[in-house]
């Protein structure tokens, strides 16, 4: 209590004071406050502790500071709500090492909530009342119309005093139900969090360095060749600041399958990174088959990393990008430092057959994967009416719905002659995303077209032989295997026993279908985040 006095003093010439207008940094701030502690406890008659020191003391505060998931989800559900969430902070200038849990929870407010006014930068701070004019002033807003939480009861008067409706966060479930009742909106369930846009996310390029092998043989070997080079030009995206997350999509959708988990990770505190992998979206297309075998897939990921001098990442994929970070993984498990996978599962490469012989023996579901194989056509069914393809294509693959493409559809595709024969001309709603979501993705596949991602499926025999040649085949990186429970494609069960080949294994089933970020958003983020290596 004595520091608490001493820091929250309203005397606007105290360090305490001075720091949290931005006239003094912290560094500057922590010689001042210490001798304004020690003459304090003097006159006061306290004894401090003889091991007693204000950086430390401090230091130990920034390290508590962790985001609290039980009000990120109440925020979440308010916004969805309609309402803006500010974030009214009397802060101060941290300029030390020691601050930057206290920097990183900052940034991790700003993304969370609609606007953000720091004392430190306003030169204004409660509890002076010109403070909370200034924030609704700049947001355009009438006291009435907003509802103030506040840490002190003093403070939650002063707001009420302004013409807000103050809050003092006695306690959480306290400040919970009565943010409740004054909104209507229910803040424990699970809220569908905020998307990221093409607008507010980095987008960069790079060039692979992958070396075109094909174009060698014993006879014309030269290190010295330039033009045997075949770099690839690669898009992705990325937003906020630490360790690496790297995102691969599956087929057939480019980085924007992960926009309800790249803003989720940049406020965790990772810098989360999502390609256009090669083929798909501003990525290069490359022309033949084989460049789109998983040793360039897995190349293009290790490239990218060295481009963006990454020592080591964490891997997270979905349908064919779970193809990629598995590959990954197996073959540079050195630059990996965990690996996730929504929906497919790792096995390691059959000793005999590929991939494609072992479809071909019983296709079932995975009919439409023959059907890919002849170059062009799926592209013409596909490319004929784009809109429409990934209308049937983003629904629900759940066998109840009958306009799905369910695992009766998937198969016996080449018997019907394509994959939406006997499908309905339109369907009048996209089941898991709204139109202004599905209309980025018609646009950038109009744009780009189908080719390069049906290639992916076309390379079985060429994968296979790679990796039946490597001799391992156990991953031992932490590994997260989440599940879908009704993805008629690529069914948990097929998952079964993958213990024995990925043994650092956690497990988690979401009751969806194929497009896991999609569909389960909130509780893929959950999981995500308690897997993930701190």
């Amino acid at each position: 209590g004595f520091l608490v006095q001493l820091f929250m003093s309203s005397n606007p010439d105290t360090p305490a004071s001075k720091l949290i207008q931005g006239s003094l940094t912290y560094t500057e701030f922590l010689p001042l406050f210490e001798k304004q502690v020690s003459t304090a406890a003097k006159s006061q008659g306290i004894q401090l502790p003889e091991a007693f020191n204000v950086k430390k003391f401090f230091n130990e505060c920034f390290d508590y500071l962790k985001p609290n998931q039980l009000l990120l989800d109440a925020i979440s559900n308010l916004q969805e709500a309609g309402y803006k969430i500010c974030y009214l902070g009397n802060v101060g200038l941290i300029d030390d090492l020691a601050g930057n849990s206290y920097n990183r929870m900052k940034m991790y407010l700003q993304f969370t909530c609609d606007y953000s006014f720091e004392s430190c930068h306003v030169g204004l701070a409660r509890p002076n009342p010109k403070f909370y004019m200034y924030a609704l002033e700049k947001m355009k807003v009438k006291p009435s119309e907003v509802i103030s939480v506040e840490a002190l009861e003093d403070l939650a008067k002063l707001a009420c005093g302004v013409g807000m409706k103050g809050i003092a966060a006695d306690d959480q479930q306290g400040v919970l139900k009565q943010l409740s009742e004054l909104t209507g909106v229910d803040l424990h369930k699970l809220s569908r969090p905020v998307a990221c846009r093409a607008d507010n996310v980095t987008h960069c390029h790079f060039t692979t360095s992958s070396y075109n092998f094909d174009s060698i043989t014993s006879d014309n070997i030269d290190i010295n060749r330039y033009d045997s080079w075949s770099g690839v030009k690669l898009h992705y995206v990325e937003k906020g600041n630490g360790p690496a997350v790297i995102l691969c999509h599956g087929f057939p959708e480019f980085w924007y399958s992960w926009r309800y988990q790249i803003p989720f990770l940049a406020r965790l505190g990772y810098r989360a990174i999502a390609l256009d992998q090669r083929g798909y979206g501003d990525s290069d297309k490359p022309p033949k088959v084989e460049d789109y075998c998983l040793e360039h897939l897995s190349q293009d990921v290790i490239d990218l990393m060295d481009t963006l001098n990454i020592p080591q990442a964490v891997l997270i994929g979905h349908d064919w990008g779970s193809a990629v970070v598995w590959n990954t993984t197996l073959h540079f498990p050195d630059r990996i430092k965990a690996v996730a996978s929504l929906n497919l599962g790792y096995t390691p490469p059959h000793p005999q057959y590929n991939m494609l012989q072992i479809i071909q023996a019983d296709p079932k579901q995975f009919d439409y994967m023959l059907y890919f194989q002849d170059e062009g056509v799926a592209e013409a069914e596909f490319e004929k009416d784009v809109e429409r393809c990934l209308r049937f294509m983003y629904s629900d693959l759940r066998p109840k719905d009958p306009s799905a493409i369910s695992m009766a559809k998937t198969a016996g595709v080449r018997e019907r002659g394509g994959l939406f024969v006997g499908l309905p001309d339109s369907l009048s709603n996209c089941t898991i995303m709204n139109d202004q979501e599905l209309a980025c993705y018609v646009e950038n596949f109009k744009k780009h077209g189908f080719r390069g991602p049906l290639n992916w499926y076309r390379n079985f025999p060429r994968n296979w032989k790679r990796d039946v040649s490597l001799g391992r085949y156990k991953i031992y990186r932490p590994a997260l295997m989440v599940t879908a429970e009704n993805d008629a494609v690529l069914k948990p069960e097929s998952t079964k026993g993958m213990e024995e080949y990925v043994p650092n294994l956690t497990r988690d089933n979401l009751q969806c279908g194929h497009w896991t970020q999609a569909e389960c958003p909130a509780e893929l983020n959950r999981v995500l985040s308690k897997w993930l290596p701190k």
